[in-house]
């Protein structure tokens, strides 16, 4: 691999080291091919979500300007997928609903995930609380109009749960913080945001990751399997990553790590998704791992915290990783101190992709330490 030097797309104030302002980087095509990149500024909190985000637009990766256009970036950021017909869809985090003011019921699960959280069976809650869950709010682009317009995506509500942090009253939904994949007649999309009752009954008190299936291009999305779970609540399985592998198949990586460093976890699928093989571990450590199928036959896996790492599967099946390169080196007795770690990674072209990361050591073009979110070209 090689990877070019980095491009800084915007730089924070001077000093800013807020956790949550400056990082959180997202890239997308947007109808006309150019490249949208978005990033979060704000508190890492569900009370953040749902307001206006920065955002930059670029045609080759190199040149970027800020965007002012529609779609309107939403915090903390989100992915937009294309889809059949020209169409293309966005999922974002609108404002949640707010339970202030209702009587819930107990939990059904405790956890303690960066503060506690309390997991409520949706069948137990007003049911307003329901309908704000199982519909979710969307844009989506005709080609004919050559417009964005607002509308909703069905979510799956059968042993649905419902959860919120200690001391706030809202209760987060989904929303689609990566493109979806196209896999035979389905759009699959893995998420952890969503959580359900296990097939057994049980609750998984740090939830897990469920593959979620559309047949009518994005209108309806729909339980197809259980990607990740640690039942006993000791691992997060989130953040989860889904690619085609070169074979055809479907292999998923995502994260464990929580107050402590673990390694990541990698799993595959035989069956379009509906069941998945034992996780194995995954190097030492990662957060918001990003995968990349690119036509050339490559697997690329770029993951962080500490610092920003970039892997290569050359067989396209994630099942060896020939080689891995450090794009910020990091410090493992300082995780926080030079990434948030979160990555994305969009096909440039055949052999191609662009990264986009979070570097927190950067200096301004007057040697003042900013936050900064950078791309690079990597070349496989």
């Amino acid at each position: 691999m090689r990877v070019s030097d980095p491009i800084v797309v915007s730089y924070s104030a001077p000093g800013e080291s807020r956790w949550g302002y400056h990082q959180f980087p997202a890239l997308s095509r947007l109808p006309d091919r150019s490249i949208l990149l978005m990033y979060a500024d704000a508190e890492d909190a569900s009370e953040s979500h749902g307001a206006a985000a920065p955002a930059f637009v670029s045609t080759d990766g190199e040149e970027w300007a800020s965007f002012t256009g529609e779609p309107t970036p939403i915090r903390p950021h989100f992915a937009i997928s294309e889809m059949d017909d020209g169409e293309f869809l966005i999922v974002p985090a609108e404002r949640y609903f707010d339970a202030a003011g209702l009587q819930l019921p107990e939990p059904v699960a405790t956890a303690d995930v960066y503060g506690t959280v309390y997991t409520y069976r949706c069948s137990e809650l007003p049911g307003e609380v329901g309908a704000d869950l199982g519909l979710l709010p969307a844009l989506r682009y005709a080609p004919d109009t050559r417009s964005w317009s607002a509308t909703t995506v069905s979510y799956d509500m059968t042993d649905r749960l419902a959860w919120r942090r200690e001391g706030s009253s809202l209760l987060p939904r989904p929303f689609f913080e990566r493109s979806v994949t196209k896999h035979g007649d389905a759009y699959l999309y893995p998420d952890y945001r969503v959580r359900f009752a296990l097939p057994d009954g049980r609750i998984a008190p740090k939830g897990c990751t469920w593959l979620m299936a559309s047949t009518d291009n994005g209108r309806t999305f729909t339980r197809r399997g259980l990607v990740a779970v640690d039942p006993s609540g000791h691992d997060l399985c989130g953040e989860p990553t889904v690619a085609e592998t070169s074979d055809d198949k479907l292999v998923c990586v995502v994260r464990r790590t929580d107050h402590v460093q673990k390694p990541m976890a990698i799993t595959w699928s035989h069956n379009d998704g509906r069941s998945w093989s034992p996780l194995l571990d995954l190097f030492d450590f990662g957060v918001f791992p990003s995968l990349l199928s690119l036509a050339n036959g490559t697997l690329l896996l770029s993951y962080g915290r500490p610092g920003v790492y970039l892997a290569v599967s050359r067989d396209g099946t994630g099942r060896r990783w020939d080689e891995t390169l450090s794009i910020i080196e990091g410090d493992h007795s300082a995780v926080q101190r030079d990434s948030c770690g979160y990555t994305n990674m969009l096909a440039m072209s055949d052999s191609t992709a662009l990264i986009a990361y979070s570097d927190f050591q950067a200096k301004d073009r007057k040697g003042r330490r900013c936050k900064a979110v950078c791309v690079r070209l990597i070349e496989t």
